[in-house]
């Protein structure tokens, strides 16, 4: 990947730790990873240590037309319960769509342990800039993963609390998109919708519990395209497909009826 900008260090408490864990909706039955005496980072953590958009105003990018498309994290090593991070960002690829039809950008972000320098995560983002298109595509263009056409294997419930992206904005992410009814009527929306993020790490969190037994060390990667948005208090229904190491899966909005996570591929080896 083409370097952004120099490595940074991000460093978090067990406090950030068990805050991302409940914000996607790990609880009592959960409580090594959301209780000091043995915590555990759940891993799609990697996601929000990682972020910075800030990058993308200075590169002309107008941030009212960016939406995220999809999300891919490779886990190397166990992401510490704290500690200090080096972050390192690049982008990876850049997908025209053609004149006004869009871009796609794809980022890449590396997590290192920042003391033994251990390569914990990797992180493929792919960033939809709407109206855009027509300057031409470079560098990755990544595959979609299909999902397999027979009934699924798993159907596997998750509420989503009303206030869980009042939590999840507390890990870094202020859009007011996902606070302010204002703000989101303005997008569209008759009322704020949760962080696409939040989807996916409460996505991760289904994985761990049904094919994983909440044993981190197990999942190697994870990813899902984002189609539909979101509302807080919703039920989500996560439709999961296993065929050997690879667990397929989508998630659907249960009161809606309507598709908010696709594409979805969890790669999970045995205990």
């Amino acid at each position: 990947m083409e370097l952004f900008r120099p490595p940074r260090r991000v460093t978090y408490a067990s406090r950030e730790t068990m805050l991302y864990a409940l914000a996607a909706g790990m609880g009592e039955r959960e409580l090594n990873f959301v209780y000091e005496p043995n915590l555990v980072a759940l891993p799609s953590m990697a996601t929000v240590l990682g972020f910075d958009d800030s990058w993308l105003e200075s590169a002309g990018v107008d941030l009212g037309k960016v939406v995220h498309g999809a999300q891919n994290l490779r886990f190397l090593g166990t992401l510490p319960a704290a500690g200090t991070v080096t972050v390192n960002f690049g982008v990876a690829g850049v997908v025209d769509k053609g004149a006004g039809r869009g871009t796609l950008i794809i980022q890449e972000t590396r997590l290192d342990h920042a003391q033994t320098g251990e390569a914990l995560a990797v992180g493929r983002s792919t960033l939809f800039v709407r109206g855009e298109g027509g300057g031409g595509s470079i560098g990755l263009n990544p595959p979609t993963h299909s999902l397999p056409t027979r009934a699924p294997d798993r159907v596997v419930l998750q509420a989503t609390a009303p206030n869980q992206a009042l939590y999840f904005r507390l890990l870094g992410d202020f859009n007011p998109l996902h606070v302010s009814p204002e703000a989101a009527r303005k997008a569209g929306f008759d009322r704020p919708i949760l962080h696409g993020a939040c989807t996916y790490g409460i996505a991760c969190a289904a994985i761990l519990r049904t094919y994983c037994d909440l044993d981190t060390s197990r999942l190697r990667e994870l990813e899902a395209r984002f189609v539909g948005v979101v509302f807080p208090g919703e039920t989500l229904a996560f439709l999961m497909w296993l065929d050997g190491d690879t667990v397929s899966f989508r998630a659907i909005a249960a009161e809606r009826g309507v598709t908010v996570l696709d594409s979805g591929r969890a790669l999970v080896v045995s205990a």
